[in-house]
């Protein structure tokens, strides 16, 4: 008797098969080192990998380059949760910075902040900022309260730099503020 398989004498031929077929799988190459790596993972796996990383935002139509730094921030974004450094790490891969105005230097009620998000010159769309809103939500310190949020354009003066004439252009900022206990962060 040449038979390798370890079922019992009594199968039927559908569990037979079925052990062989298993069997050739088992010899597919699995490369777990290159599949883990958000560096080398090929792009059309990349979106199981952000779900096996948690990786709170996921835009299918975005660019590579973004997934990829997404995943490679996921974990850094976990461990500094309610941390200003977690906020940026969500909200500027995607295209956005913020500045982050303290309590006690715009001489408010105590346990607030500002978060201000400078927007493109595109502006920001509902679906846009209600993202923005989800993602502050859940990198900022739970303790904290969003209360209200407003866009405001600004207006950068011309000036003369060097020998040329820089324009006026406008760029729209979305002002998030934010309630809660006097911890600093």
């Amino acid at each position: 008797m040449s038979d390798n398989r370890l079922l019992p004498v009594g199968s039927s031929v559908l569990e037979v098969a079925a052990a062989r077929a298993a069997a050739d799988i088992e010899r597919v190459p699995v490369p777990l080192r290159t599949l883990w790596n958000w560096r080398t993972c090929p792009v059309r796996l990349l979106p199981y990998l952000a779900w096996a990383f948690s990786v709170d935002r996921w835009d299918e139509n975005g660019p590579e380059s973004t997934k990829r730094s997404v995943i490679a921030s996921a974990f850094y974004v976990h461990a500094h949760k309610g941390t200003i450094a977690a906020l940026r790490r969500v909200v500027e891969p995607l295209g956005y910075l913020i500045e982050v105005k303290e309590w006690w230097e715009l001489n408010e009620e105590p346990g607030t902040f500002r978060l201000v998000v400078g927007v493109l010159e595109t502006g920001i769309t509902d679906e846009m900022y209600l993202e923005l809103e989800r993602l502050i939500e859940g990198a900022k310190p739970a303790s904290r309260h969003l209360t209200g949020a407003r866009n405001q354009p600004e207006h950068h003066r011309a000036r003369l730099c060097g020998r040329k004439l820089l324009r006026r252009r406008p760029v729209n900022r979305l002002s998030l503020y934010r309630r809660g206990n006097c911890r600093r962060w």
